[in-house]
């Protein structure tokens, strides 16, 4: 499967019907990993994730680029959320974040020059 270049979307936050007490459905439960990747300017993964309000998610970051990432998860309001340390190139770094509202969120990376050169994405979270 070819990854997907993530520039403007990143996360499909869908409504989706969910059972009471059902351990597997979107805002319940333990943080679950969503894998990403860092490249010169862009993030990808392979997966479509959806992400509710309430969901917990552990961003792992692998650094697929030739130079230094990290990723920031930003509010619409401009607030961060957490973030990763550096990221050299071949290593893994993590942050968890609990989306506690539905909304508009982005993920950046914050070194130099990166995020003026697209190395952002927005995403939403949908109602639970």
């Amino acid at each position: 499967m070819r990854p997907r270049l993530l520039s403007t979307l990143l996360i499909v936050g869908a409504l989706g019907l969910t059972s009471c007490g059902d351990p597997d459905a979107p805002g319940s439960g333990p943080a679950r990993d969503v894998d990403l990747e860092a490249i010169e300017y862009a993030f990808r993964s392979d997966d479509v994730i959806t992400i509710v309000a309430g969901d917990t998610i552990s961003f792992n970051v692998r650094n697929a680029g030739q130079i230094d990432h990290q990723l920031e998860v930003w509010t619409a309001e401009n607030k961060v959320l957490g973030r990763t340390e550096r990221i050299p190139p071949g290593a893994t770094r993590s942050v968890t974040v609990t989306f506690e509202e539905a909304g508009t969120y982005r993920v950046i990376c914050d070194i130099d020059d990166h995020f003026s050169r697209g190395q952002q994405a927005r995403f939403d979270v949908a109602d639970a």
